[in-house]
């Protein structure tokens, strides 16, 4: 993984004239090998009835007086830019609000996903809503939010502006989820560079069925 890590880094420095830091680097080695590590358990599973694992990946409403929000992000290296998008839904499973946003610039995976939740959670806090439960499906971000530690890197500053959110909103709620339980969220993401740089959807987007 680090070799990979290192080989790749080499290539943008020469091709691109991108170069990570150390600490970012050593990031990325980290997350891929906790990302094959978690392949490996999953295959390992496989051996459970198909109806379990339905159920597993299903979407699933939040309890009552609580509001769900699936978040996601998008990553166009072709257009260099990184988006991300947010679908919120209450107990009955009824869609409320959804939003996107996109930003100029690339960045490594962990750091759009954990910007994806940064920006969902801030766009709650603003709106007023007080007991949500975010999901995504990046097992990385909400490991990092569940066992912070501090850092100097990127990464590390979004997870702790993460925890600062929380820390002021304390029925916010994080959650890992598999990718076909995000797809809403994931097609957003998808679909934000086709809007305006920031945009908020208070009617169901048309490219998503709820």
């Amino acid at each position: 993984m680090l070799l990979w890590v290192l080989w790749k880094n080499r290539n943008n420095s020469v091709w691109e004239a991108v170069k990570e830091s150390g600490q970012v680097l050593g990031a990325k080695t980290l997350c891929l090998w906790q990302e094959w590590a978690t392949m490996q358990r999953t295959s390992s599973s496989n051996f459970q009835p198909a109806e379990t694992s339905q159920q597993i990946i299903q979407w699933q409403r939040p309890h009552s007086g609580w509001f769900k929000c699936n978040v996601d992000a998008g990553f166009h290296n072709d257009l260099n830019k990184t988006s991300v998008g947010w679908c919120l839904r209450d107990h009955a499973g009824q869609f409320v609000k959804a939003g996107s946003c996109w930003n100029q610039g690339k960045c490594s995976i962990i750091e759009g996903e954990a910007i994806a939740l940064l920006q969902a959670m801030k766009e709650m806090e603003q709106g007023g809503f007080t007991h949500v439960i975010f999901e995504t499906d990046s097992k990385n971000v909400i490991d990092a939010v569940h066992k912070f530690r501090i850092g100097n890197s990127e990464f590390s500053s979004l997870i702790c502006n993460i925890n600062n959110v929380m820390s002021l909103n304390p029925n916010f709620v994080v959650k890992f989820i598999k990718r076909q339980a995000n797809m809403v969220a994931h097609t957003l993401a998808r679909a934000a560079i086709s809007w305006p740089r920031r945009y908020i959807f208070d009617l169901l987007p048309p490219c998503i069925g709820v």
